[in-house]
């Protein structure tokens, strides 16, 4: 039996309907998008629903083979509800006291630390630096200061149109909050009728290429997945070591570390950035110490970057795997530029949406190539689980001729 060729991605010519219910189609995924884009930080609440649904979602799947949907959703919130319960009582308190803490130790850090320094400055800069530049930064400092007094009015008008932009902004806030209200009962909805939802996207794509978008959007949902819960978990792992860490520090060296529950916790939620995250969730650290004393400050160093390397090489290559597998480089280009498209929530989101572009340009790509080419693929074929034909080897004879 002769092996059944390949067959293209577009089969025969679509008809006008086909032509015109997938232009409508892509015109209303243009609308949605157009309207995500809008209101993205509005909807900023539903984001953080579907990461909790993302979570939610095998728990929810397991249970229903011994109960009821709806009730394994009840237990999974119930469980759930008690987990938060006791981060509410048992950590955030304790947070709160330490930035209440934070907030009142800087008087006097400024007294004690920094008002010194900045009086020896001073003598240093009226003793050492020549008479003549010192009448030129006098002159330029009392020119800023009558150009400030000069501007006052339209300071006071600028002021007065920053309070305005304010009361908007705490209108915004009101409706932002009202969001995460209504998201538990959201999130019930979305965990209850997930098969529904699917198989009502599934019948709305053409048959076509109903495949092939299943599958980019199955590339959406591994890289996500993996994603959100890799990040997660190591998030909570790593603000475990560093209260650990910070505490074993206090032990072996003299003098204290404050503030240690919210130093982690701080770990803890850069982790969310990636590539950088840990340098800045560091920089506390690392300057809590310092205030105490210069061994202080360089051991906590070496206690974050050890705990880097620990996150690198044993927890990142087990938790996450190859999922985004983008290299660091280009990782911190993204970071910029997704920090000024669209601020935080691009910077936490922009390495997988980038691994999921990648993945789906290299399945549009090898479905889009001539069904005799090695690199072409199958509808539902994954990149990554392609393997190429080896290639014929070339006779002997003909290697020498081409050689010669």
């Amino acid at each position: 039996m002769e092996p059944k060729t390949p067959e293209p991605i577009i089969k025969t010519i679509p008809s006008w309907r086909d032509l015109a219910r997938w232009t409508i189609t892509a015109f209303a995924i243009w609308l949605v998008a157009w309207l995500l884009w809008r209101t993205g930080n509005q909807l900023l609440p539903f984001v953080v629903g579907l990461v909790f649904a993302y979570l939610l979602l095998p728990l929810v799947n397991k249970l229903e083979r011994w109960i009821p949907r709806w009730a394994a959703i009840l237990v999974v919130y119930i469980v759930g509800l008690g987990i938060v319960t006791g981060s509410i009582l048992y950590i955030v308190p304790p947070a709160i006291d330490q930035v209440n803490g934070f907030g009142k130790s800087l008087p006097e850090f400024y007294k004690n630390t920094l008002e010194p320094k900045i009086n020896e400055g001073l003598k240093w800069y009226r003793s050492e630096v020549p008479d003549e530049i010192q009448e030129d930064i006098d002159k330029q400092v009392s020119k800023g200061i009558t150009t400030l007094k000069e501007n006052a009015t339209n300071y006071v008008e600028t002021g007065v149109n920053g309070i305005l932009n304010g009361l908007g902004v705490i209108f915004q806030t009101i409706i932002f909050l009202a969001g995460f209200l209504i998201i538990p009962f959201w999130l019930f909805y979305v965990l209850l009728d997930e098969r529904k939802g699917k198989a009502a996207l599934i019948r709305m794509i053409p048959k076509a290429v109903r495949t092939d978008v299943l599958t980019v959007l199955s590339i959406f949902d591994r890289v996500f997945s993996a994603y959100i819960r890799g990040q997660l978990t190591l998030g909570l792992i790593i603000a475990i070591m560093s209260y650990i860490g910070l505490w074993i520090v206090d032990l072996v060296m003299p003098g204290e570390i404050p503030y240690k529950l919210l130093l982690a916790l701080v770990a803890g939620f850069t982790e969310l950035i990636p590539v950088i995250g840990p340098i800045i969730g560091a920089i506390p650290a690392v300057i809590v110490g310092l205030t105490t004393s210069l061994p202080m400050g360089l051991v906590v160093a070496g206690l974050y970057i050890v705990i880097q390397q620990i996150e690198n090489n044993f927890l990142v290559p087990r938790i996450i795997g190859a999922i985004v597998e983008i290299h660091e480089a280009v990782l911190m280009l993204l970071l910029v530029i997704a920090g000024t498209v669209s601020g935080l929530l691009g910077v936490i989101i922009f390495a997988p949406m980038a691994a999921v572009a990648r993945d789906s340009y290299q399945y549009i790509t090898g479905r889009l190539r001539q069904p005799n080419d090695p690199r072409y693929l199958r509808a539902g074929e994954l990149p990554w689980e392609h393997k190429e034909e080896p290639e014929t080897p070339m006779p002997p004879m003909l290697a020498l001729q081409n050689k010669a």
